[in-house]
C-alpha cells in the first residue's frame, strides 16, 4: 500500500540510520508537537524546542537547519501516519458493509486529529509549506488506491478506471472536509463528520452509481 512514494520534499529530514540519531530526532519532533499544543507557532523557536527535547541547540541544528525544516518533517510524519491509519483499518477484520467501513475510516482519521499533540495549531495555523504539496497529493492517491482495493476485493465493487477515479475524488474531498470539520472545532464538528459519512455512502458506496 505504500508503493510509489515520491522523494521526500526539500528540507524534510530522512530517517537517520543510527538508533541514537533516530531517538534524538524523535525527541525533537515530539517536543515540537508538545510545545505547539500549548503555544502559538510564532512563540515556538529552536532554542525552546531544544530545551523541551533535552538536547543542545547544536545537536538540533545537526539535524535541522531551522524551525521550518522541523515542522516540515513533522508534517510529513503526520501524512505518513494518515497512510498507516488507513492500512491498519483495512488490514484488520473488515465490517459486513462498506458503510460501516467508511465510518471506521472517518472515525480513525478524526481520532488522530483529536489526539495528536500540536496537530491543530500547526496544520491550520502554521506556515504554508508548498514544497509538501506533491507529497500530500500522493498520500491521497495512496489512500484511494488502498480503499479501492478493499472495496474491489472484499465487497465486489468494479475494478474499472471510472471507479478508480471516483475513489480518488472521494478521498480528496473527504480530506478537505475533515479539515473543515476540525479547523474551528478541535474535537471535530459532528455535523460535518456526519456529512462525510453520508458523502461516502451516496457517492462512493452506492452500488448502482459505482457500477454505472
Amino acid at each position: 500500500m505504500t508503493e510509489n512514494v515520491p522523494p521526500l520534499p526539500v528540507g524534510v529530514l530522512r530517517e537517520p540510520q543510527q538508533q541514537r540519531s533516530r531517538e534524538k530526532v524523535a525527541r525533537i519532533l515530539a517536543a515540537t508537537a508538545r510545545l505547539l499544543q500549548e503555544r502559538d507557532y510564532e512563540e515556538v523557536g529552536t532554542k525552546l524546542i531544544a530545551a523541551e527535547a533535552e538536547v543542545s541547540v547544536g545537536v538540533l541544528y545537526r539535524f535541522f537547519p531551522d524551525k521550518q525544516a522541523i515542522v516540515s518533517t513533522l508534517t510529513v510524519r503526520w501524512l505518513d501516519e494518515f497512510t498507516a491509519i488507513t492500512e491498519q483499518v483495512l488490514t484488520g477484520p473488515l465490517p459486513p458493509t462498506p458503510s460501516e467501513l467508511g465510518a471506521q475510516l472517518v472515525e480513525a482519521h478524526a481520532r488522530f486529529r483529536r489526539e495528536q499533540p500540536g496537530f491543530h495549531r500547526l496544520w491550520f495555523y502554521g506556515p504554508p509549506l508548498p514544497a509538501l504539496r506533491e507529497y500530500d497529493e500522493n498520500t491521497d492517491r495512496q489512500l484511494a488506491a488502498a480503499i479501492r482495493t478493499a472495496l474491489v476485493d472484499r465487497y465486489g465493487y468494479p475494478d474499472t478506471p471510472a471507479f478508480a477515479l471516483r475513489t480518488e475524488l472521494v478521498v480528496a474531498s473527504a480530506g478537505r472536509l475533515l479539515n473543515t470539520a476540525f479547523r474551528d472545532h478541535p474535537e471535530g464538528d459532528p455535523a460535518i463528520l456526519a456529512e462525510i459519512r453520508l458523502m461516502l455512502d451516496r457517492w462512493l458506496f452506492e452500488r448502482e452509481a459505482a457500477i454505472g
